[in-house]
């Protein structure tokens, strides 16, 4: 790690490019992806830069946005910087997107660390893990996080834009949306969405009766809904279509119906 911190440093001062300290902390900690991202004080989406082990056709998707707010909340805007804050600290439900990123690449944990809050906007780092933290892991991110973030605030003025300038913009592509992701593209009502989220996690029938409190005949109602708006014909096809990678489109149900 002394030589993923010498990385960031001489990056900070324009000496290599940032994307390049990026790859340094991420094979220093173990991390499957990291990204900086700044996001505007009023809620807009994070500019990101991010590094991704698994390469941009990795299977599942690069990791290519910020989760940060997903995951710090309502605390977001307040958020001091230095801190560690954990996706597994949360609820799937709560951050239903990265939750599907997750599934799709087999990662376990997300830590996101606020480096600087501005006028320019707020600024964080954020790291993806394939297996749970380890003890070490633990310990360096500890240690690690304040000297990111005192370093940061002394960068050379404008590094970031430059950075993403660098990297030039994404090719424009059609955004995969799983049926769980934020976008909701089957339109899903609140306790349909529930009940997918607990077919996807492998429950059957009576314990998913059992975690919803409902009876067998509001489940079949869930359950033909949830097939008329997916374009699937049965338990088996609508699970396929939740964990599938594949984003889906309302065409689908349509097709189906007709």
């Amino acid at each position: 790690m002394i030589g993923a911190i010498a990385q960031w440093c001489e990056c900070l001062h324009g000496s290599d490019p940032l994307l390049m300290s990026l790859e340094f902390i991420g094979n220093g900690l173990g991390a499957q992806a990291v990204a900086l991202a700044r996001h505007g004080r009023v809620g807009q989406e994070g500019r990101v830069l991010s590094w991704d082990g698994g390469g941009a056709d990795v299977r599942g998707g690069p990791v290519e946005r910020s989760y940060a707010r997903a995951v710090i909340g309502e605390y977001f805007d307040k958020a001091r910087p230095g801190t560690l804050w954990f996706r597994s600290m949360i609820d799937d439900t709560q951050a239903p997107e990265l939750a599907a990123l997750h599934r799709r690449r087999h990662l376990h944990e997300l830590v996101v660390i606020p480096l600087e809050t501005s006028e320019r906007g707020i600024d964080v780092l954020e790291l993806h893990f394939e297996d749970p933290l380890r003890n070490y892991q633990h310990a360096l991110l500890n240690i690690l996080a304040p000297v990111l973030t005192r370093t940061w605030k002394n960068r050379a003025r404008g590094l970031f834009t430059e950075a993403l300038l660098r990297v030039g913009p994404r090719p424009q592509e059609v955004p995969a949306a799983p049926i769980l992701s934020i976008d909701n593209p089957a339109r899903l009502s609140r306790a349909e969405y529930r009940v997918c989220l607990f077919l996807s996690r492998g429950l059957t029938m009576d314990e998913l009766k059992a975690e919803l409190g409902i009876c067998e005949s509001t489940l079949r109602t869930h359950l033909s809904n949830l097939y008329a708006k997916t374009g699937t014909a049965n338990a088996a096809e609508l699970i396929y279509q939740l964990v599938s990678v594949a984003p889906f489109s309302p065409e689908q149900s349509r097709h189906r119906v007709a």
